[in-house]
């Protein structure tokens, strides 16, 4: 509908960012505010960042999830929209992470093992556990493993079934081999961790890691 709406406005020679534009500074706190951002961050351009950045703080989860997508398709701060990986809504992290995909180094490693803990709440660590796999392949087989060897009731059943995925399809992404730290460090949770997934496939992993 709002694509139909841009296309008669442009038609009419105007421009409809510069409609979106004003409907918010008019009443940002408007009902309409989800709707408004939406069409701006499709028509707007850079320079119309700042006048969204106050809705990544707004009291509805679903404005500020609107405002990441916002945000993230008009070129905004990274940053900013990677801090909001521990929001307390799960349709904004959902949205923090869809606007990452593509953005492997946009957190900190050592913040995303923070967000993992098991005192997170359950969407925050789905969300870091996202993130952590797009790191690079050994972290994905690190964070796998991890949630295995701690028998994780929440996200241990997603990690075997990536482990798995990785050890069929993703081994040509390990360029390189793990450094001494961290080959010691999984061939210990693959120890941990073989109960659960079975003597074969630790035996696989070994091999692929050439640590066993």
């Amino acid at each position: 509908m709002r694509a139909t709406a841009q296309w008669a406005i442009r038609r009419a020679s105007r421009n409809p960012a510069t409609i979106y534009r004003n409907a918010l500074a008019a009443d940002p706190a408007t009902g309409r505010a989800r709707a408004l951002i939406a069409g701006l961050g499709e028509c707007g351009t850079h320079q119309d960042v700042a006048a969204l950045l106050p809705f990544l703080e707004h009291p509805s989860p679903r404005v500020r999830a609107e405002a990441v997508r916002a945000v993230r398709r008009l070129g905004g701060s990274l940053t900013r929209i990677a801090g909001m990986l521990a929001d307390p809504a799960p349709v904004v992290v959902r949205s923090v992470n869809k606007a990452l995909r593509t953005e492997p180094d946009a957190v900190p490693t050592a913040r995303l093992w923070e967000l993992l803990a098991a005192d997170s709440p359950p969407h925050v660590r789905l969300g870091a556990y996202e993130q952590l796999r797009q790191k690079d392949a050994w972290t994905r087989v690190h964070v796998d493993l991890h949630l295995l060897a701690a028998r994780d009731t929440e996200l241990g059943n997603r990690a075997h079934a990536d482990l798995i995925n990785w050890s069929r399809r993703g081994t040509a992404t390990a360029y390189r081999t793990p450094t001494g730290e961290m080959a010691l460090r999984l061939g210990q949770l693959i120890d941990a961790a073989e109960p659960l997934i079975g003597a074969k496939q630790a035996h696989q992993l070994r091999w692929i890691l050439s640590i066993g």
